[in-house]
């Protein structure tokens, strides 16, 4: 019954092309030529029933050969199962918990006629990922073998992971541990109540090393004492400047030496002395708009201390001007990232266990989801994009504080009551248009995507209303809708 239904899409399936391309919205007819053609080097079709491990073990398979796609609730002998019931965020976290933190894939809703299908898109890993127990998996384009003895080379290791055999438990700060132990409880977690070497243990805080229990890398950053962190973990001081104007010179310097939570905590309070706020009415509701919005720099932050290379002995500085935030970590960006695509590249934790432990604390709320919180949160104010400048060993976030355009704010919000809901694209669509009129290779480029899927998206914001064209072919320009009309 279900190749019957099949069939009868292939009618309107589109003309062959690369399958799903990271990012490039996965269709119905995708679907349906997916069913039809099976399992490819690049893809993966999976039952919605199966287990944890084995969807870990297929998405590493993909990443040890070149990256692809697994559909998941969508197989050749089954058809199309509707695994709707599946929450997109436990995917993400079961994959990274289950390989080590080795993959984060970008999960995708697809709507069909007979039910949800989710599109996993893996990217191709630098290093060979494992998934506990047995050998390393390889994707053949039908089935999973062992990853090839030439390929076989081993994850670098995590330097948050780490234990450190010199040091002690009594290391550990008690009011740090009692911040720890309120975070899980306030999420609701079962790790709250777990005896102490339990919680540190699941947290990767502690490991032992010849029958003694010491803390790790990650167990100083996040609760270390300060004199432990100076003697083991020096590079975890965090440098903050306030500067009057635009030139080197600052008018106050304070180094803190703490863990990551109450160096969050300490870099907010001197951020907040002299970051203003403007009010601003829209429709019923009143609106502050922060210099510098908190939870902006906080994700910024936290990018910087999840990010950064522990093996260099350099440290985070943050210098607060009037006219913008600069977050300077050392480490360069991952292999392959770019300021250019770092919006759109599949995302790469440089410390698994640092990333996981700030992820069950809730610090780190969505894998992957940092830089897109930053965009939208920016650019619905009327603000610029976060800006990133790398080098080789070092990657700088810069803020910046313009003003705000109230107009716009305004506009943004009437689109949202309009539409329901107002994705992250049709934000830079919009906050590119706000000084005028732009072609469509311009947008292109703002949205780092290919000239192809932006006219894709410009079509759908024009026919919702939200943008308006005028002229046509390679002069054709495109311009905010006035939402009132």
């Amino acid at each position: 019954m279900h190749f019957v239904c099949h069939f009868r899409y292939t009618k309107s399936l589109p003309p062959a092309r690369p399958f799903l391309r990271y990012r490039e919205p996965v269709t119905e007819a995708d679907v349906y030529q997916a069913l039809l053609e099976g399992p490819g080097e690049r893809r993966v079709l999976l039952s919605a029933a199966v287990a944890p491990e084995a969807l870990a073990r297929y998405a590493a398979g993909l990443a040890n050969r070149a990256g692809g796609t697994i559909l998941l609730g969508a197989t050749p002998a089954r058809g199309i199962e509707d695994a709707a019931g599946l929450e997109p965020l436990q995917l993400v976290h079961a994959l990274f918990e289950l390989t080590e933190g080795a993959l984060l894939p970008h999960v995708e809703r697809v709507e069909t006629g007979e039910g949800v299908v989710w599109a996993l898109h893996v990217p191709k890993s630098p290093y060979v990922v494992s998934v506990a127990p047995g050998p390393a998996p390889y994707w053949d384009g039908a089935r999973l073998v062992a990853v090839p003895a030439p390929d076989a080379a081993a994850a670098p290791p995590d330097p948050t992971a780490r234990p450190l055999p010199a040091a002690g438990l009594d290391d550990l700060d008690p009011a740090e541990l009692a911040r720890i132990e309120d975070r899980l409880r306030e999420r609701g977690s079962p790790l709250a109540e777990a005896p102490l070497r339990e919680r540190l243990r699941a947290l990767g805080m502690v490991r032992e090393v010849e029958g003694r229990w010491v803390p790790t890398v990650t167990g100083l950053l996040l609760a270390g004492r300060p004199a432990a962190l100076g003697r083991f973990v020096p590079q975890a001081e965090v440098s903050y400047y306030r500067h009057e104007g635009d030139d080197v010179d600052y008018a106050l310097r304070e180094d803190l030496l703490r863990p990551i939570p109450a160096a969050l905590e300490r870099l907010r309070e001197l951020i907040q002395a002299s970051n203003r706020f403007h009010p601003l009415t829209v429709g019923l509701f009143r609106v502050e708009v922060w210099d510098f919005d908190v939870e902006v720099y906080r994700e910024g932050l936290l990018n910087a201390f999840v990010h950064r290379d522990w093996t260099a002995h350099a440290t985070v500085q943050v210098h607060h001007h009037p006219d913008r935030l600069e977050i300077a970590n050392p480490g360069g960006l991952a292999p392959g990232i770019t300021p250019e695509n770092i919006l759109r590249h599949p995302p790469h934790r440089r410390n698994p266990a640092l990333a996981s432990a700030l992820a069950r604390l809730g610090y780190v709320e969505r894998a992957g989801q940092g830089v897109d919180k930053m965009y939208r949160l920016m650019l619905r104010y009327g603000k610029e994009p976060p800006e990133y400048r790398a080098w080789p060993h070092a990657v700088t976030l810069v803020l910046h504080n313009p003003g705000f355009d109230a107009g716009f704010v305004r506009w943004v919000s009437e689109a949202q009551n309009r539409q329901g809901s107002f994705t992250l694209d049709y934000l830079i669509v919009a906050a590119a248009l706000r000084r005028g009129p732009r072609p469509t290779a311009e947008l292109a480029r703002a949205l780092a995507l290919e000239p192809e899927h932006t006219r894709k998206l410009l079509r759908r914001m024009e026919a919702a209303g939200l943008i308006a064209a005028a002229g046509r072919g390679r002069g054709r320009r495109w311009r905010l809708a006035a939402l009132a009309d």
